[in-house]
């Protein structure tokens, strides 16, 4: 893009270079000299998602401007840093990158950060429980004998490993806490109870605001492949949307993926099935917003959607936006931008990183 082009997006959105960035700039496949001069100079406004989609833009053994970024993150929000990069699945920046980006905070983050960078860099796996054994999962059985004994009273009778799964079902309908309800769901899901009697339960207590970590997990360690995310991920992220829950969403995609761990055309079917259900879900999302007037929500929707690398069947429904999309220029343009991205994208760039960028551009709107 040249730099009359840049010059031109900046003052359409106000001078706020990273709207220019994220909606324009790196959604071209290759970046010309005028855009790496331009993310330089405003690289502090960036995210790291943002210099993660720039690092991927890049020429082999040209990404230190990139890497340089992201150090600087490292040292100015060591909390984000770890959160997001650290501790995120499949983001995979080169062996040679990560012991550069450790070269660059040495002495300067704490020792266990540098660590984990530098082991990053040697290929270590991050860290991960061990599943738990079949013989492990039936001691869930005596846990739920002692939430039945507990303080709160519980809606059934104490449960074994010979019940029978229909009354499991009916007592994780009506749990007396998240914590019992999470364990009922992992201990049916042992016992091969299908997960279409499971996770509407767990998508039920989600919109009622129930957001333990232990129902995050099971619904991430449900939704580990391409198959579930097909049959079950709209449902999923509208549950969380409707609750404006978006850091949870954000983690249970993130868990789902590093469970699933894929390779190759597993990896590619993974990703392309988590944006079809979350692109399905911002379009319903915009449709709605649109028909009420509600602007602010539908630029939003919108906006996340251009992170996204929705599949071609999709495109219908992105197209019949336009009918609602009204005068409104900024909905215009953004629609208009969904509208070019689908038509050339064909899931072909569909990313984990492209996944989260829709989140976060959601929850910073919202």
């Amino acid at each position: 893009m040249k730099r009359a082009e840049i010059d031109a997006l900046m003052r359409a959105h106000r001078g706020r270079a990273r709207p220019v960035a994220f909606l324009h700039i790196l959604r071209q496949p290759s970046l010309e000299q005028d855009d790496h001069v331009f993310l330089c100079e405003h690289d502090r406004e960036l995210t790291i998602v943002d210099l993660l989609r720039w690092r991927a833009r890049c020429e082999p053994g040209f990404t230190g401007a990139a890497i340089r970024a992201l150090a600087r993150v490292a040292l100015d929000e060591p909390a984000q840093f770890g959160h997001e990069l650290l501790d995120a699945p499949a983001l995979s920046l080169a062996d040679e990158e990560w012991i550069e980006l450790g070269d660059l905070v040495r002495g300067k983050v704490p020792e266990a950060m540098l660590q984990r960078i530098l082991d990053r860099g040697q290929g270590l796996p991050l860290p991960r429980a061990p599943a738990p054994s079949p013989a492990e999962s039936d001691s869930f059985a005596d846990l739920f004998a002692e939430l039945a004994d507990g303080p709160l009273p519980a809606p059934g009778p104490p449960l074994d490993a010979a019940l029978a799964p229909e009354a499991v079902l009916e007592r994780a309908r009506n749990a007396f806490s998240a914590e019992e309800r999470a364990a009922l769901l992992t201990w049916l899901a042992a016992r091969d109870v299908p997960r279409k009697s499971l996770l509407p339960i767990a998508f039920s207590a989600v919109r009622a605001g129930e957001l333990s970590r232990d129902l995050c997990a099971f619904i991430a360690t449900a939704l580990a492949s391409r198959a579930a995310w097909e049959a079950h991920g709209l449902d999923c992220f509208l549950a969380y949307l409707d609750r404006g829950a978006m850091a949870e969403l954000s983690e249970v995609c993130a868990d789902a993926y590093s469970r699933a761990r894929p390779q190759g055309d597993a990896a590619r079917g993974l990703l392309s099935a988590m944006h079809a259900a979350s692109a399905g879900g911002l379009v319903a999302m915009a449709h709605e917003a649109l028909a009420a007037e509600q602007h602010p929500r539908a630029l939003a929707a919108l906006a996340a959607l251009t992170c996204l690398d929705p599949p071609s069947r999709l495109s219908r429904a992105v197209h019949d936006l336009g009918r609602v999309a009204g005068e409104d220029s900024d909905v215009r343009e953004l629609f208009e931008l969904n509208v070019r991205l689908i038509k050339h994208g064909h899931a072909r760039e569909a990313s984990f990183e492209g996944l989260v960028a829709a989140i976060h551009t959601l929850a910073d709107a919202l």
